[in-house]
């Protein structure tokens, strides 16, 4: 009597999507069985791809074949045994050495004679060939989905996969979770919150929870997720796929300048750390004496008047035995006063304000041959740019290059990713530069504001409004001898001159256009609309 094994193999991979499922094999081969009086001694059941060998259950069932007295297989299609050249010749050695009498699925038998044997391999063949057809459909559909600006695979939190009209899968912006983490980027790019405070403040304020799929999600952003957000060049507009930088056709949740502000934070050695208690000018002010970051002290003083304890914070450098250094402190109370009479010199009268937005639009005359010259200066540097990337991949597909002598994959890869970030750079400048006259007047009016309302805000605000405002407004903040020395931006600068000099034309100018080389507009941009989406935007005017 001829005894069998049950081998019934379902993948989750896309090639086998079609075929039955495992219970349904076993259910179609026991009624076969039943049919023809066919004893089945086990079942063997594995979901994984046969495209490669090494297939844990059919290698035991091979093994279990060679030392028991079972003659034959039975499964649903041969491909369902063997679908590569490896696992194919190992069961045709076992038909052709004895080991097993034949091979049967429900249209056809195998057995150990020159026909069958043909028949098995021309099948085992076709299987073959039915997975590497497969395997370039996939890469030729992935190489157009690409180059349509579509990113394969899941869409990042943040993003859903979506299939458009042409039943392609897009990426588009996900109604639950798109607007939260553009809110945690503002957060970033204020400059004020570590990346912990932003989780902290998104699980347990918000309740963010991620998107929930199939086997795992609906859970709090975890620490390593959110920092992977914040370096994923996704969320600006482009995206990474085997190590190549693509431009991408998804809505962008920030700007390629945005994601490079936060990554240099990132980067930076000085980067501001958020503690639980910490006070309000600490890690701010250095030392115009020794150089060391200045600390706050925290003292309890008994008031024999009131008969109550009264809480003071004093201010000093964080002194060591090596620095020579006076060491004197000074008290909040007198910190804060000094930084309130710095930021009223900049406080212009009203008709000052208006006279600069009278004479804007002349300005912007004047500028407006020197803008056609860089754009067209831009255009040039894009076009050298996809000039040189051309060039790259005519090296490295050149005869001469076969074996990589002169350029390697990861070499091709490391330098055209560098030029691609730097050609969307320039491209993104090139699109600043046409919407200039909005950007800059509306720029003009958030600065002034900020001018003229910044001692108020700062009087009464709160510690992290207190700090946003010192770190956007001034860009050195020294203490020496119990004297605080900060030093206006470049925009503040020029508009406390006004308050110095006359109100001379030269001054208009300099004022209006507030003196940034035009590379670094986007940048004083990107700081400026921060501040007003973090947390200049809690602020009130004052009535």
């Amino acid at each position: 009597m001829i005894t069998y094994f049950i081998y019934a193999r379902k993948s989750t991979e896309s090639e086998d999507r079609q075929a039955l499922s495992i219970e349904s094999q076993i259910n179609e081969l026991k009624s076969l069985a039943e049919k023809d009086n066919l004893v089945i001694e086990k079942i063997f059941t594995e979901s994984k791809s046969a495209k490669k060998s090494g297939r844990p259950v059919l290698n035991q069932m091979i093994k279990e074949l060679k030392r028991s007295k079972v003659s034959g297989i039975l499964c649903w299609k041969l491909d369902r045994l063997t679908r590569n050249l490896l696992d194919g010749a190992t069961i045709s050695d076992l038909l052709e050495n004895g080991v097993i009498e034949e091979i049967r699925t429900p249209m056809q038998t195998y057995r150990n004679n020159s026909i069958d044997r043909l028949m098995s391999g021309i099948d085992m063949l076709f299987a073959r060939k039915y997975v590497d057809d497969l395997s370039e459909n996939v890469k030729r559909g992935m190489k157009v989905k690409i180059k349509q600006g579509w990113m394969p695979g899941r869409a990042p939190l943040g993003y859903l996969n979506s299939p458009n009209i042409e039943g392609l899968n897009v990426i588009i912006p996900d109604p639950d979770r798109f607007k939260l983490i553009r809110k945690m980027w503002d957060m970033m790019l204020t400059g004020n919150y570590s990346v912990p405070k932003v989780l902290d403040i998104a699980n347990n304020q918000w309740g963010f929870k991620t998107r929930r799929t199939r086997k795992a999600g609906g859970t709090p952003l975890s620490l390593s997720l959110l920092y992977k957000i914040f370096k994923d060049p996704f969320y600006c507009g482009q995206f990474i796929y085997q190590g190549e930088l693509h431009q991408g056709s998804h809505k962008p949740m920030i700007t390629i300048q945005e994601h490079e502000y936060v990554n240099d934070i990132f980067k930076s050695k000085n980067k501001s750390k958020y503690e639980k208690h910490l006070s309000t000018y600490a890690g701010i002010f250095n030392c115009g004496l020794c150089g060391k970051m200045v600390t706050a002290d925290n003292k309890i003083k008994y008031i024999s008047s009131t008969k109550r304890y009264k809480k003071y914070t004093y201010y000093r450098c964080t002194y060591s035995k090596r620095n020579r250094c006076s060491r004197i402190v000074i008290t909040e109370q007198d910190l804060e006063n000094q930084i309130t009479d710095n930021l009223k010199s900049i406080l212009l009268p009203d008709e000052y304000l208006k006279w600069l937005f009278k004479h804007y639009k002349s300005v912007q005359i004047r500028e407006a041959e020197k803008i056609i010259a860089e754009k067209n200066s831009l255009k040039v540097e894009i076009k050298a740019i996809d000039n040189k990337i051309q060039n790259l991949m005519d090296i490295l597909i050149s005869q001469d290059n076969k074996e990589n002598q002169i350029l390697s994959k990861n070499e091709y890869l490391n330098q055209k990713n560098k030029l691609f970030k730097r050609k969307e750079l320039l491209k993104g400048s090139l699109e600043n530069y046409d919407k200039s006259n909005h950007i800059y007047l509306e720029m003009s009016q958030k600065i002034f504001d900020l001018c003229k309302y910044a001692s108020f805000w700062f009087k009464n605000g709160d510690v992290n409004q207190k700090r946003t405002i010192l770190k956007n407004i001034f860009s050195s903040h020294i203490l020496k001898s119990g004297q605080v020395k900060l030093e206006f931006k470049k925009p503040f600068k020029l508009l406390r001159k006004l308050n110095d000099d006359s109100l001379l034309e030269n001054h208009v100018v300099q004022t209006i256009d507030f003196g940034l080389d035009k590379q670094k507009k986007q940048d004083n941009s990107t700081v400026t609309s921060a501040w007003l989406r973090g947390q200049g935007s809690n602020l009130r005017y004052p009535r």
